[in-house]
């Protein structure tokens, strides 16, 4: 059989460099339930976390508010504070500095054996793999950190970023809050009207019909294992239309974020671009550093003046009081994003958050000793109801990864396994 030039052409178009979402045509409405929109949001902290600034001293239901974790107190009800667990990989890996060591792998839960670039598929990656998102971005990796020195005998790649696609493969992020807006609008037309941009999805639409079309006509020339790949073919061809023509639902994009802003603003512009991006569903994972790991940033617009590093080792007139300051205002802006997502809506009228597991990580317990067994994450959100909220839990030495196998099955995902040490889903966090 002989191909036209036009079938052979629309064909590479339709499947060149896609992700591997799933059939996306929009259904007619029924009377069938709609499934939630579940997103994760990883929200990274460097330089551990103090635990008696932190950690919540209770267990249960009725906990209370350290300093450093207050600004999450107006949030308990859709929120798991967890504390003790035991970042195997940091401890098993070698040949760097301990920020590496826990920056390095505190998504993937992948020991590497020296400085050299290793790693291995993180958590989030491991999400999009299992339940392939139908958006326009299957995943987005941002930060408001700068390029700064790296660790002692490390690929830069363990503390400037935290999300790998697999081994050898991490995945950069994007640190300019302008950049990341034109990732998501920029191939949207952006500053095009909204008639402008109804007609270039229309025009882009009539092309994708015929070529499907095209297709279409020679499936009954077929054989049962040329059919098979036809299928692929027309799943591609809709695919790219999804992330060609698809809108951004019911919001405008509003103004692109300054260029030149200082580090407040590029923290405030990026929080507000994970909103719009939820908002907007132009993807429901995302990772976020709000600074490197091994963070030297000086932070005197807070009254903590000195490098974040130094001050978790004591270097500062006033260090434990700068560095209470300099976490309190990290887990702000944690709760300043997770508040806006409470009042935005999906289009059930169920809140973002709601839907959401949003998951503050910091890479150590007390990084002024470099503490990888008391890792203490918060889980803001219910994911959908996934998530067993309004708790505090403390558990002793147990694994990180099983933190992660929680997360997996809140999403669907049918897993007891994660990384090197996850083996069970933490006992109290999922409802289903």
């Amino acid at each position: 059989m002989r191909f036209s030039r036009r079938q052979i052409l629309g064909g590479a178009g339709a499947l060149v460099a896609l992700p591997a979402f799933g059939m996306i045509r929009p259904r007619h409405a029924s009377s069938e339930p709609v499934a939630a929109i579940k997103r994760l949001l990883v929200y990274f902290l460097p330089n551990g976390r103090m635990p008696a600034t932190w950690v919540p001293p209770e267990v249960g239901a009725e906990f209370s508010f350290p300093p450093a974790l207050a600004p999450l107190a107006p949030l308990k009800a859709d929120m798991i504070a967890i504390s003790g667990l035991y970042h195997t990989s940091a401890k098993m890996s070698a040949g760097t500095g301990d920020h590496a060591l826990g920056t390095g792998s505190i998504l993937t839960c992948a020991p590497y054996p020296d400085g050299s670039l290793h790693g291995d598929i993180s958590m989030d990656q491991s999400l999009v793999k299992a339940i392939a998102p139908a958006t326009r971005f299957p995943s987005l990796q941002w930060g408001a950190g700068e390029p700064m020195a790296c660790d002692f005998g490390a690929s830069c790649s363990y503390t400037q970023g935290i999300s790998w696609a697999g081994p050898k493969s991490p995945l950069a992020p994007v640190i300019s809050p302008l950049t990341a807006f034109n990732q998501m609008f920029a191939g949207s037309n952006e500053g095009a009207t909204a008639m402008e941009q109804e007609i270039r999805r229309n025009s882009l639409e009539s092309v994708l019909d015929y070529v499907l079309a095209d297709a279409d006509s020679l499936s009954v020339q077929l054989g049962a294992t040329d059919k098979l790949k036809l299928d692929e073919y027309f799943t591609s061809v809709r695919e790219l239309e999804t992330r060609l023509t698809q809108p951004a639902g019911e919001c405008m994009s509003g103004p692109a974020p300054a260029q030149g802003l200082d580090y407040p603003g590029r923290v405030q512009a990026f929080n507000d671009l994970i909103a719009l991006t939820f908002q907007c569903n132009q993807s429901r994972i995302i990772t976020f550093m709000i600074e490197n790991g091994l963070s030297g940033r000086s932070h005197p617009f807070i009254d903590a003046p000195g490098g974040h590093h130094g001050l978790t080792h004591g270097a500062g007139v006033d260090a434990p009081g700068q560095l209470l300051r300099l976490e309190t205002w990290q887990a702000q802006q944690a709760a300043n994003l997770a508040t806006k997502l409470k009042g935005l809506l999906d289009p059930d009228g169920t809140p973002i958050l709601d839907n959401t597991a949003m998951l503050l990580l910091p890479d150590m317990g007390d990084g002024g000793l470099h503490d990888h067994t008391n890792i203490s994450p918060v889980i803001l959100g219910r994911c959908a109801g996934a998530l067993n909220v309004n708790q505090s839990i403390h558990y002793p030495s147990v694994p990180l990864g099983n933190l992660y196998v929680s997360l997996l099955r809140a999403f669907g995902v049918d897993t007891t396994t994660f990384g090197i040490d996850g083996v069970a889903p933490l006992d109290g966090v999922n409802l289903t």
